[in-house]
């Protein structure tokens, strides 16, 4: 299995998913660049998907097939980047939360876009001005609660602004994307497409919109979890997926 993390978390965020799942499977969740033990991601230098993408091949070709991809987030829009070049290499596919802008973009739909995108300009604006405490503060209150941010201690938020350059060019990444939903049409392996009970309304809309276009996928909700369920409720969805594996087999 090949675990693919959210921007501004890394491979850490599936730390407590790996425990519940790993006597059952070979659980590999793999540093995005710029986290981890990885590089400090050198301030304004844009992130490069394709780099992205490769990485997550050259791990997946370790790996062998057929391949159990995951991703969260940030990391679901590149495990559907991943699937729609490499669909034969997937055994199955599970999309938790998946922000997929570009198709959100291209569905017309005005409101669910301001939506994320307020908190997107936002954040960006306060990286612009150099203020990284606000732009951590305004992306980290969005996806995981009103809040949260302040509720970090002082010394828990270091490691987080040392990942705040790559944290800035995903957000621009996911941004800038164009990729109308209908591109993933033809990604056909047996696919779950997950929502948090208490997420926003654009992630539940974009997860509404990549269920529709999916030719073989099937849909839940994380009960009582936010957008981060990953690591809030790890243990619920560590049984949907166990679930999911089973009926498929």
């Amino acid at each position: 299995m090949l675990l693919v993390h959210s921007a501004g978390t890394g491979a850490a965020q599936w730390r407590a998913l790996v425990k519940m799942l790993a006597p059952d499977c070979r659980c590999l969740a793999p540093n995005q660049r710029g986290y981890g033990r990885s590089s400090p991601w050198p301030s304004g230098r844009p992130a490069d998907v394709a780099a992205e993408l490769a990485l997550l091949e050259t791990v997946a070709d370790r790996a062998g097939s057929p391949l159990a991809l995951v991703g969260h987030s940030m990391g679901a829009w590149l495990a559907l980047e991943f699937a729609r070049r490499r669909p034969r290499q997937l055994g199955s596919l599970v999309l938790i939360e998946p922000v997929v802008l570009g198709a959100l973009r291209a569905s017309g739909e005005e409101a669910p876009l301001a939506e994320v995108g307020a908190m997107i300009e936002g954040v960006l604006a306060a990286f612009a001005r150099g203020d990284t405490a606000a732009a951590m503060e305004r992306f980290t209150d969005y996806w995981y609660g009103a809040g949260a941010w302040a509720a970090i201690p002082l010394a828990q938020r270091l490691p987080i602004f040392a990942r705040a350059g790559k944290m800035r060019a995903d957000v621009e990444a996911v941004w800038a994307d164009r990729t109308p939903v209908s591109s993933y049409a033809g990604v056909a392996p047996p696919a779950l497409v997950l929502s948090a009970e208490r997420t926003t309304p654009a992630a539940r809309r974009m997860a509404e919109l990549v269920f529709a276009t999916l030719p073989n996928a099937r849909r839940a909700t994380i009960p009582g979890a936010g957008h981060m369920a990953p690591q809030s409720h790890a243990a619920a969805l560590a049984g949907m997926l166990k679930e999911f594996w089973a009926e498929i087999a």
